[in-house]
C-alpha cells in the first residue's frame, strides 16, 4: 500500500484512543510491566510516544516544508520521555498525548498537501528521506508501539497460560 496523507492521518487520529482503551485505569502490575532489562514497559511507551510527539513529527516536517532538500535532522533521544515524564500518572501522559496529537493533527492538515509528499530532509542516520517517507513512518511507528504495548502485557501471563502457550505465539515473540 502507498502512503496518503489521508489513509494516514485516519490510522494517527485512533492512537490516542486506543493507548486510553488498553491503558487507561490498570493497576501499576500491567503499566509498569516490561519484559525484562533494556525493555520498555507500556508507561514507558507511553512516555517515549508524547516525548516523540511533542518533539519531532511535526517539528521535521515543519523543517521539510521550510527547506529546499538540505534542512538537517536533529537526532532524537528516544528515551528522554522517560526521565522527562517519570512520576506523572498514565492518565496525565494519556491526555497531554491526546491533546498534543489533536493539535499536531490540526496544523499538518494546513500544511501538508499531498504534492509535499516527495519533498525531502536529511536524517541524521539515513540520508535523504522525503516528507512521504516521514509521515509514513510516523503512522507506523505508532503502530508498533501499540504492539509493542500488547506483546508486554501478554507476556505477563506468559506462565499463567499453561498448555495454551503453544497456540499464543505473541508469548514467545522477540
Amino acid at each position: 500500500m502507498e502512503f496518503s496523507l489521508e489513509s494516514g492521518t485516519q490510522v494517527l487520529r485512533r492512537t490516542p484512543d486506543m493507548l486510553r482503551a488498553a491503558l487507561l485505569d490498570l493497576p501499576e502490575s500491567w503499566i509498569g510491566a516490561d519484559e525484562g532489562p533494556g525493555t520498555w514497559s507500556p508507561y514507558m511507551v507511553v512516555g517515549h510516544l508524547l516525548h516523540v510527539e511533542e518533539c519531532d513529527w511535526m517539528d521535521r516536517t515543519r523543517l521539510i516544508l521550510a527547506d529546499q532538500g538540505g534542512a538537517v535532522f536533529e537526532p532524537i533521544d528516544r528515551e528522554a520521555g522517560f526521565a522527562r515524564f517519570k512520576g506523572l500518572e498514565v492518565e496525565v501522559l494519556l491526555d497531554r498525548f491526546a491533546s498534543t496529537r489533536a493539535t499536531n493533527l490540526t496544523e499538518l492538515d494546513g500544511l501538508v498537501a499531498e504534492d509535499d509528499l516527495c519533498r525531502t530532509g536529511i536524517h541524521p542516520d539515513f540520508g535523504t528521506v522525503s516528507l512521504g517517507e516521514l509521515l509514513a513512518t510516523w503512522v507506523v511507528h505508532d503502530l508498533n508501539h501499540l504492539g509493542q504495548i500488547v506483546k508486554t502485557m501478554a507476556k505477563q501471563y506468559a506462565d499463567a497460560v499453561g498448555p495454551w502457550r503453544a497456540y499464543l505465539p505473541i508469548i514467545d515473540s522477540v
